[in-house]
Parts: C-alpha cells; sequence; structure tokens
C-alpha cells in the first residue's frame, strides 16, 4: 500500500526555507481579532453571476424561484464549508500539529497548523450561526442540499484505490489541494454591494484567513510530494486531477435536488442542467479556477511523467 516514503534531503531543504505565514496571526485572524457577525440579511443572499442555474430561463422568469435558487447556493456554500473544515481539514491539521503525518515538519510548523486548526474551527461556528439565519430568512430546507460532491467523491476514491493506497494520505493530499483552491466565491462575493452585508463579511472573513492558510499549504505540497518514491508519485499523480475536480466541479445532484423542490419534473430537471452546464464550459471553467494549484504542480515536478500528463489531459485541465 502506497504511504509515503522520505527524502530528507529536498524535504529538509523546504523547511529551512520556511517562512511563517501567521507573523500577525493575533492581529489578523478572525477568531483572535474580529467579531461574530449578527445583521440580519439585506440584499441578495449570493451573487447571481456565481449561480449558473439562476440565468435559466425556467428560474430568471420567476424571482421567487429566482431568489429562492440564490439562497440555496449560498446555504450549500455554507454548508460546504462546515463539512469541509470539520470532517477534512481539521483533523489532517491535527495530524500535522501532533507529528503523526508522514512527513518532517519543524515545531513552527506544527504550531502553524494548529493555527490553522483554530480558525477553521471558527469558521464551521460563523457559517453554522449564517446557515442558520439564511434558513429561518428564506424559509429553506436543509435536507434538500444533501452530501456535498467533493465528500461522494473522496469516499468513492478512497473505496478504489485503498488496496494500493493509504486513505489518510489521499486525505493529506485533498486537503492541501484544496487548501491551495481559491474560488471565486471567496473572491467576489465579499466585494458585491448587490449582496447583503452579513454574507459580505462572513465570507469576507472566511476569505482572509485562507489567504494565509494557502500560503502554508504551498509550503507544505512539496515537502509532501518529495516524501514519495517515483511509483508513489505516479499512483498519487493520477488523482491529483479527481481531487481538483471533487473541489471546483458543479455538483448537479444538488441542483437536481433544487429543481425537484422547486417543482420541476424529472425530465425537466434534467434538461435544465444540461442546458445550464455546457462540458467544454464547465471544463475550462474548472481549469481556470485551478490555474495556481495548476502551477505549483507544475514547480514540483508533478507532470514529469507522462502517464500523470495524460491523466490531467483527460480531466481537461491540461
Amino acid at each position: 500500500m502506497l504511504t509515503a516514503t522520505k527524502n530528507f534531503g529536498i524535504s529538509e531543504a523546504v523547511n529551512k526555507a520556511y517562512r511563517s505565514p501567521f507573523k500577525r496571526w493575533d492581529e489578523v485572524s478572525w477568531i483572535r481579532s474580529k467579531p461574530v457577525r449578527q445583521d440580519s440579511i439585506s440584499g441578495l443572499p449570493f451573487s447571481p453571476e456565481l449561480v449558473p442555474l439562476a440565468s435559466h430561463q425556467a428560474i430568471a422568469i420567476d424571482s421567487n424561484r429566482w431568489m429562492t435558487v440564490l439562497a440555496y447556493r449560498l446555504l450549500a456554500h455554507l454548508q460546504f464549508t462546515t463539512l469541509l473544515e470539520l470532517n477534512h481539514v481539521n483533523p489532517v491539521c491535527s495530524t500535522l500539529a501532533q507529528g503523526r503525518a508522514p512527513i518532517s515538519l519543524t515545531t513552527e510548523q506544527k504550531n502553524d497548523a494548529l493555527r490553522i486548526y483554530c480558525d477553521e474551527g471558527g469558521h464551521a461556528l460563523f457559517v453554522e450561526m449564517l446557515s442558520m439565519k439564511v434558513e429561518e430568512t428564506f424559509s429553506l430546507d436543509h435536507s434538500v442540499i444533501g452530501r456535498p460532491q467533493f465528500e461522494r467523491t473522496l469516499d468513492r476514491l478512497i473505496s478504489e484505490h485503498q488496496s494500493r493506497i493509504s486513505p489518510n494520505l489521499i486525505k493529506l493530499f485533498f486537503v492541501t489541494i484544496s487548501e491551495t483552491l481559491v474560488t471565486k466565491v471567496l473572491n467576489d462575493v465579499p466585494s458585491d454591494p448587490r449582496v447583503a452585508s452579513v454574507v459580505r463579511d462572513v465570507i469576507g472573513d472566511h476569505a482572509a484567513d485562507e489567504a494565509f492558510h494557502s500560503v502554508y499549504f504551498r509550503h507544505l505540497f512539496p515537502i509532501l510530494w518529495h516524501h514519495l518514491s517515483p511509483y508513489e508519485q505516479e499512483e498519487m499523480g493520477q488523482l491529483l486531477p479527481q481531487l481538483v475536480w471533487a473541489f471546483l466541479g458543479p455538483d448537479r445532484q444538488y441542483e437536481y435536488n433544487i429543481l425537484r423542490h422547486l417543482g420541476f419534473k424529472r425530465e425537466e430537471a434534467d434538461g435544465i442542467l444540461e442546458e445550464v452546464y455546457v462540458s467544454k464550459q464547465v471544463a475550462a471553467g474548472v481549469k481556470q479556477a485551478a490555474k495556481p494549484t495548476l502551477r505549483m504542480f507544475d514547480a514540483c515536478g508533478v507532470f514529469s511523467m507522462f502517464s500523470i500528463q495524460q491523466a490531467f489531459a483527460d480531466y481537461e485541465l491540461l
């Protein structure tokens, strides 16, 4: 089974070059220095341009449906955040902080993993508080959202590959990648004046912390990658594009659930999704969003093996 081998020379060099992004953590981290956002929701719940479903004529012509779709998109984003932080990022940060990961880290790096752990717990708290407000304000049914795509995909990959790759190693890579992928939601919603200020503030607080987390995990990735043997790199490298898509790709099952909840028949819901999500356009959007992470892969030599190149090409990321 693929766990992780050791390449101390490269790892030690990378560790020596480490410059903590958390020097001003006490001053800038939400959990250390900022308030819980308590305002009521006044304004749009989400940026319409970030909700492809909202642009479809069957939704756009009905103002109630349109607003409901935007509200469910916000609730899905918040629940995605909670599950990512509590079920995935924090268990990995705990492993890193306790020195139980298959890589060597300095004391400073371990302590920074604990700082991220604290941040992510704070994020789960403030998005859960906003989630309750969103459900009440827009009379939403939380059960409609279902389990997010990234968790379903991660479970499938672990099930399919656990005889060759340690599930914990797949989880470690997933978190390392997800923390370097900054979505358009974090980039765009905080500056959209049409969106309710409390939503902008909460997502803005999250985005500000994640900028520091991204620096940490960009430093971690080469340590992790170079701890793998060539064989192990080839095995894991072919999973990387699927992990990127798991995080960035549209969750069509969730959107199908929303359409059915809004009263569309099965065939109508399938047809709307086919019209909204044109494969080439979706792939281009995922590739664009993944560019910083793809550059990180390239800098680490991930694409030096043809089989890994081909895997990324198959998922339209190269």
